[in-house]
């Protein structure tokens, strides 16, 4: 098939785009400038022969390509991949956030219409659910209470995908928090997970330096569960929808047995050889010293994710695989051990 892919130079769409040249599709991938293009071709130069490259830009109109270059993709598109936005908990970016994740899906959209596509595939968050404790797979009220721009901007893209259902197929994957290759632990992101990864590396480093026994305190309740997925199952869902999802319905890419704070702490301690912190739970955060304060900052931003366990309801993903012979995701301790380790010991 012909498949054109946005955000090809992120983690999950570099990820996706290796996996559907694996099989032989030709890709269209639309890149900002020509040094990520070069860069992007570095990893997926095995398959150069069936990669075009095309410099564009979701926030421009026409995606900001020439009359000419559409003309030229005109009927020859069969599916689009709409990966790309951006991923900020940073209310100073609201405006930014509009502009890329809103205003670029409905320049995709258009873009998709004109050059008579069949089928597209929208990458959203489960997280679009906002302040509610399960999420289901439906379109969530654009009016809700949100937690940030972030997730209310996802979720007005979501509505915004489904109003063209009459023109093309439309499909909503939401995959949850996103971390590295089950077997190999590879990971190009340093949200959520890596964050806490981070955290702890720093005060490894500083407790050698120091040479003590000092123990460092870190706030997570350890019995909250964070909905980890592993990219490479994320992509296989991703790649299962191109031919086999159902148009018009969303499906939750979601951890149906998500890890508790403890066991991916432990796994991060152990990968470490740290056992110098331990977990406190957010009711004893006016205890921490102002120096622990300081090195909760890589993590301040994940605070509301990390200390809240949410419930997916993942029946048509899992429908999904079912039907195709997968299995559904067991991310077990000794999983979350080689995810950690292979990111760490990379």
């Amino acid at each position: 098939m012909r498949i054109l892919i946005t955000g090809s130079t992120g983690f999950l769409g570099e990820k996706l785009a290796e996996n559907l040249l694996k099989q032989g599709h030709h890709l269209y991938l639309i890149v900002r400038s020509q040094p990520k293009a070069d860069t992007l071709l570095k990893s997926l130069h095995s398959y150069k022969e069936n990669i075009t490259f095309l410099l564009g830009n979701l926030a421009d109109e026409k995606l900001g390509m020439s009359d000419d270059t559409i003309q030229e993709l005109t009927g020859q598109v069969d599916v689009i991949y709409h990966t790309a936005a951006l991923l900020s908990f940073d209310e100073s970016k609201r405006e930014e956030l509009v502009h890329v994740n809103v205003n670029g899906t409905k320049n995709v959209l258009a873009f998709a219409d004109r050059i008579n596509i069949k089928r597209f595939i929208h990458v959203s968050t489960a997280y679009t659910l906002g302040t509610r404790d399960t999420g289901v797979e439906e379109l969530y009220p654009e009016t809700q209470d949100f937690r940030n721009s972030y997730e209310e901007t996802k979720a007005k893209a979501e509505h915004l995908v489904m109003s063209y259902k009459e023109k093309f197929d439309v499909l909503v994957m939401r995959p949850a928090i996103i971390i590295g290759d089950s077997d190999t632990g590879e990971a190009k992101t340093t949200f959520g997970l890596y964050g806490i990864i981070r955290t702890i590396q720093i005060l490894k480093k500083k407790s050698e330096r120091k040479s003590s026994d000092h123990m460092y305190r870190l706030v997570l309740n350890e019995n909250s569960v964070s909905n980890l997925v592993p990219v490479d199952y994320v992509v296989r869902v991703l790649t299962l929808g191109l031919t086999h999802g159902q148009t018009k319905t969303v499906y939750n890419i979601t951890n149906p047995n998500p890890p508790t704070n403890k066991m991916t702490f432990n796994a991060i301690v152990n990968a470490l050889n740290f056992d110098k912190v331990k977990l406190i739970p957010n009711e004893e955060k006016h205890t921490l010293t102002q120096e622990e304060l300081n090195m909760h900052k890589p993590i301040e931003v994940f605070k509301e994710y990390l200390n809240t366990s949410v419930r997916f309801e993942d029946n048509n993903t899992q429908n999904l695989l079912k039907e195709h012979g997968f299995e559904p995701l067991n991310m077990n301790q000794k999983m979350l051990e080689r995810i950690v380790g292979g990111f760490i010991n990379k």
